[in-house]
């Protein structure tokens, strides 16, 4: 097979090349001139040689499976976009495994078996694929998961969550497999999924509606509210209806909805707790809190 047009297959190519101004003679090829080059119709772009890709492929397949003596599942490599070009780039692709699993590099084609990797070496700007296959790098193992879909109950509502919503809201570095989704991190994701719908936000009315109405409170009930500080948080105040707690008299159990962090702590008064949301939970005795009581948020927020 000839070089081509990584864009559309096309043989209507050139390349650069050294030569003698005067005499007019060849020298030499420039740099990457095989694979650099101006198409008549897509203009410059990365040229191929997909004969020259296929075999690297299998080259470095065999040296993976010699090595590792196992099947690898996913290829680093270098594509082209044949929809929106911008050179080369360096992208993943899976290679085997059901279609329904989740995790491992982010990949921009999912290929059944080596020979439909191989077949992506040939330019099809008619294909739905949208690039171009113009390097093998290396392959790799990764650790993949079914994309199963858990439904957990939060506040009586059932509350679906997919592994691959778990595994967006979980940094990588927890490694979640198949029995901590199920465990923990399914109940955990559907839960922020589920406070991230909360339209009721910390405000001065707000408050001034909870204080004035602290005392219909009754033990075991609770109000819910969103806060914006650095990230989006959900926060739940309950009042306590265990004596063992006392002198605290309320709970705030706070969630994040960026990410994993959490908060929970007591107090003695609604007034503290709900001073300390609003001072961003600021537990730093170094740093100063941005409101001193309540009273002085109200007055703020009124000048506003």
């Amino acid at each position: 097979m000839s070089i081509l047009c990584s864009i559309c297959g096309g043989t209507q190519i050139r390349c650069a090349a050294v030569i003698d101004p005067n005499t007019k003679e060849f020298i030499e090829f420039g740099y990457s001139a095989l694979s650099d080059g101006q198409c008549d119709d897509c203009g410059n772009v990365i040229l191929t040689d997909p004969d020259q890709v296929k075999s690297n492929i299998d080259r470095i397949w065999t040296e993976y499976i010699s090595t590792h003596r196992t099947v690898p599942n996913f290829v680093r490599c270098e594509v082209v976009r044949t929809g929106d070009y911008g050179g080369c780039e360096q992208a993943y692709i899976r290679i085997g495994g059901s279609e329904n699993t989740v995790g491992g590099s982010d990949t921009v084609a999912v290929c059944r078996d080596i020979n439909a990797l191989k077949a992506l070496a040939v330019p099809d700007p008619d294909s739905e694929r949208g690039f171009t296959l113009v390097g093998c790098q290396h392959f790799e193992f990764q650790k993949v998961l079914e994309n199963r879909t858990y439904r957990i109950e939060i506040d009586g509502e059932c509350i679906p969550v997919t592994t691959e919503e778990v595994l967006k809201f979980y940094p990588k570095q927890h490694s979640l497999t198949q029995e901590k989704i199920e465990r923990y991190a399914a109940t955990n994701t559907s839960r922020i999924k589920s406070y991230r719908t909360c339209d009721r936000w910390l405000d001065a009315a707000l408050v001034r509606r909870l204080l004035d109405e602290e005392h219909l409170m009754k033990p075991g009930e609770s109000d819910s509210f969103k806060v914006q500080l650095r990230f989006q948080w959900f926060a739940r105040i309950s009042k306590e209806r265990d004596r063992q707690y006392a002198p605290f008299c309320y709970t705030v159990k706070a969630y994040c909805l960026d990410n994993i962090q959490t908060f929970t702590r007591r107090y003695t008064e609604l007034e503290k707790a709900l001073l300390h949301c609003l001072n961003e939970f600021n537990e730093n005795a170094k740093i100063p809190d941005r409101y001193r009581s309540i009273d002085e948020y109200l007055t703020q927020t009124q000048k506003r």
